[in-house]
């Protein structure tokens, strides 16, 4: 399949921006006391969350700070959107840009096209524009669910069933196909991408982006924008927890924050499984009484999670006297600093693979079973000692609601009536 040879990379905005005539200034009230804002926003209690709702924890439960004057003129002026139908104009225009645009380089083109790029073909796909794009998310997730019922059947579940609470919504690659987008946006959120388009779009508070997605779906039946979403009811059960007068941008950060936090906890088990099959290849390579079971087990890993790519990991490193040693040590050491996507000053495209989730089954069941078939017995115990189902049924959860926003906001929208909803 050719890969969208069409996309151009690196241009610049045109300076007659079509967003140009939203952009105005602050619009006052009559008494001249703050800005104009959307119904949502007048009704919703102007707070934030404590410590930017980072690591992970439970916004519902935590302490709200109300927002000053001062920080509410500022959300306000940042945005582009002098008015409610001035953002509803924009994510109009935003849902035509061309889809080439949203990349942010050719690297993320290449990413997105390993992870969706078999639907880009579809008819109803089209990429010269953003909501024609979209539609290769909604195929995925057709596809996804086909194979499962096809091959799994006993796990077509609901994302509440609590009988299995590891169990991914969609296939990794899916939800990693819509977390390398909302990266993309972020990116342009942040003024890191090239698309000043994008990046006026971005700037409108999560209040004023919600309502427009209401009026916005609320369209003809059959056309982009078309939604049986209540998009209206969504926005107020989102804002319980969230702050309306939110840069979008920030909104989008911290849903990727909860996410990458989360990821963390199957990171960590991959990075232990990326160990082990680095210290097999060096024993098969240096022969000697492992090398036998070394291959074994390597074959054993490659059927349970292929594209481990231990290899690359000893390549990388070179050889070491000690190979079990410094195996076992790097496996133990797991980086946790993964960089906060949202913070100022981040380069373009810092934050990427190294947050995908992996293709196989990361159940706790599937990894002690795994676990038991190792013949090294300290790679066998840090495995087990890292396998904690109230954790990781947490962090999937997680992970579940995030790729779900995400999708929800950024994507669904978009779709036309008939292509909405999961």
């Amino acid at each position: 399949m050719q890969r969208a040879g069409s996309w151009e990379y690196g241009s610049e905005f045109p300076e007659d921006s079509p967003y140009e005539d939203e952009a105005g200034d602050c619009r006052w009230d009559r008494d001249g006391t703050g800005i104009i804002f959307s119904n949502r926003e007048k009704q919703t209690l102007k707070s934030k969350p404590a410590n930017n709702g980072q690591k992970g924890e439970n916004m519902e439960k935590q302490e709200r700070d109300l927002l000053t004057l001062e920080e509410r003129l500022q959300y306000a002026a940042e945005s582009r959107a002098s008015s409610p139908e001035a953002a509803v104009r924009m994510v109009q225009k935003f849902s035509e840009i061309p889809a080439g645009y949203f990349f942010c380089g050719a690297e993320d083109l290449d990413a997105m096209n390993e992870l969706t790029g078999r639907f880009w073909e579809h008819p109803s796909v089209d990429v010269d524009t953003y909501h024609g794009f979209c539609q290769t998310f909604r195929l995925a997730i057709i596809y996804d669910t086909a194979c499962r019922m096809r091959d799994q059947p006993e796990m077509v579940l609901s994302a509440e069933d609590s009988d299995h609470p590891c169990q991914l919504l969609w296939r990794a690659g899916t939800v990693n196909a819509v977390i390398l987008l909302g990266l993309m946006l972020l990116d342009h959120a942040k003024d890191r991408g090239k698309n000043k388009d994008i990046y006026h779009c971005m700037r409108m508070t999560l209040g004023q982006y919600l309502d427009a997605l209401a009026e916005f779906t609320s369209g003809e039946e059959g056309m982009p924008g078309a939604s049986h979403t209540d998009f209206r009811l969504f926005g107020q059960r989102f804002l319980k927890s969230r702050d309306g007068s939110w840069p979008l941008g920030e909104a989008l950060a911290d849903i990727l924050r909860r996410y990458i936090a989360a990821q963390q906890e199957f990171g960590r088990l991959d990075h232990i499984l990326r160990c082990m099959d680095a210290l097999c290849c060096c024993l098969e390579e240096q022969g000697g009484t492992q090398a036998d079971s070394a291959r074994q087990f390597r074959e054993i890993l490659g059927k349970y999670c292929p594209g481990l790519e231990g290899r690359k990991l000893m390549e990388e490193g070179g050889w070491y006297p000690d190979p079990y040693g410094h195996y076992l040590a790097l496996a133990g050491a797991y980086p946790e600093d993964v960089p906060d996507p949202g913070r100022e000053g981040l380069a373009s495209r810092a934050v990427r693979s190294q947050v995908f989730l992996p293709e196989y089954d990361c159940s706790p069941q599937s990894l002690r079973a795994l676990a038991a078939q190792t013949p090294f017995r300290d790679f066998r115990e840090l495995l087990e000692k890292n396998i904690c189902e109230e954790r990781m049924a947490h962090a999937m959860e997680e992970i579940n609601a995030s790729a779900v926003y995400l999708y929800t906001m950024w994507v669904e929208p978009y779709l036309p009536a008939e292509w909405s909803g999961f």
